[in-house]
């Protein structure tokens, strides 16, 4: 089985290029990455470098260019991609390539016989672009849309790919009917090296090392985000308002410049208790710092946050739009409630900030079933995905 990816950064395919390396395909990757940017790559993985000029020029100079610069480099990358594959002598079984940047190469790599998989991380992007637009009224900030022939080459990907990835039923339930049916649930449960998120022999569980006292300490919400008009920072924020806790703050790490945002502007200035955590070396310290997590996301097909705050003993709130909380049961490893809606938000902190028990009793039940999902192998769950991809793939001449 001869298999090609196309990702202009490494995204997460040192996953599926491992994976199906190890068992006997001929991987070959299309990037414009170095080799050290994919980390534990395996060396039978062949890279062919092509040319992505925007993130280039991004990761030596720090220079981000606007997004229409973005989006034309991203459709001069495929085309780029497209020609290597048309001049080449060597043939597909399947070619792996991530949503908006493989319309010309799926279509270069059909041509030659290859099966099209199209990797979307996130939900349909008319739905997840509605999502946003009815953000940016509600945060009182312009809604830019994505330019007519970029979302009409998203489109045409989703009609050209024989099988689209996504990881949660949550991404997966916003593709109308036509498409769900080549659509596929892969989580993404191995963004990063299983190791690095799990710690299952020396955990140390916040809540037990904390031994909190409330004269001594406040109690610590935190969150994680990096784009305001997907992460919920304003039902988070009307819920912390709404709740007035005593002897309790609120930590958001994100780099986003929030100020930019009137709405979001005027309810950090009401909320003396809240503290914008900027840059962290290390995640784990910022997880340390909290006794509780809560991820307000109103659009994460995955949310890997999530898992790592559950893993380091935090017990945790996820919204319906988190597609990382579809590996736990509600109720029993955390806590889940509607995105977009402050109020149940709100009632799921007052919970947890006021019971010992059940912060105790969530947090136990998610070690627990984390290292079930971790059970004896690595990325069990993408695992039987794949399967199913190479099952339907393998064509009838090999």
């Amino acid at each position: 089985m001869r298999i090609a990816f196309s990702t202009g950064r490494p995204a997460h395919a040192v996953l599926p290029a491992n994976l199906l390396a190890k068992r006997g395909a001929q991987a070959t990757i299309f990037t414009a990455a170095y080799r050290a940017r994919f980390p534990k790559l395996e060396p039978a993985v062949r890279l062919r470098w092509v040319p992505q000029f925007v993130p280039s020029l991004h990761f030596l100079t720090g220079v981000q260019l606007a997004r229409p610069w973005q989006r034309a480099d991203t459709a001069f990358y495929d085309h780029l991609v497209a020609v290597r594959i048309a001049t080449t002598r060597d043939r597909f079984d399947i070619f792996w390539a991530w949503a908006s940047g493989a319309l010309a190469s799926g279509r270069a790599a059909r041509r030659r016989g290859a099966r099209f998989v199209l990797d979307r991380a996130c939900p349909h992007v008319d739905a997840q672009q509605a999502l946003i637009q009815m953000e940016c009224d509600r945060l009182g900030v312009p809604y830019q849309p994505e330019p007519p022939w970029f979302r009409a080459r998203q489109l045409a990907e989703y009609d050209e790919a024989n099988i689209i990835l996504v990881p949660s039923t949550y991404s997966h339930g916003s593709f109308p009917p036509e498409l769900q049916s080549k659509t596929l649930v892969a989580p993404l449960f191995g963004r990063v090296p299983l190791q690095h998120v799990i710690h299952t022999s020396n955990i140390a569980p916040v809540s037990a090392s904390n031994a909190r006292s409330e004269r001594q300490r406040p109690f610590t919400f935190g969150t994680v985000g990096g784009q305001p008009l997907r992460k919920g920072f304003l039902y988070l924020l009307q819920a912390w308002k709404q709740l007035r806790l005593p002897n309790a703050r609120l930590l958001l790490r994100t780099d986003a410049p929030l100020d930019r945002s009137p709405v979001l502007r005027d309810l950090l200035r009401q909320l003396p208790n809240v503290e914008i955590v900027r840059y962290v070396e290390n995640m784990s310290d910022f997880y340390r710092r909290c006794d509780a997590f809560v991820f307000p996301t109103i659009d994460d097909g995955f949310g890997m946050a999530l898992l790592e705050a559950m893993a380091l003993g935090l017990p945790a709130i996820a919204t319906t739009h988190c597609g990382a909380a579809e590996l736990f049961t509600p109720g029993q490893d955390l806590i889940v409630v509607p995105a977009q809606d402050a109020e149940p938000l709100a009632s799921a902190m007052q919970s947890l900030y006021s019971s010992d028990e059940m912060r105790e009793r969530l947090r136990a039940n998610a070690l627990r079933s984390l290292r079930q999902i971790e059970g004896n192998g690595t990325y069990q769950l993408y695992s039987t995905t794949l399967d199913q991809i190479l099952a339907g793939c393998r064509p009838a001449t090999l």
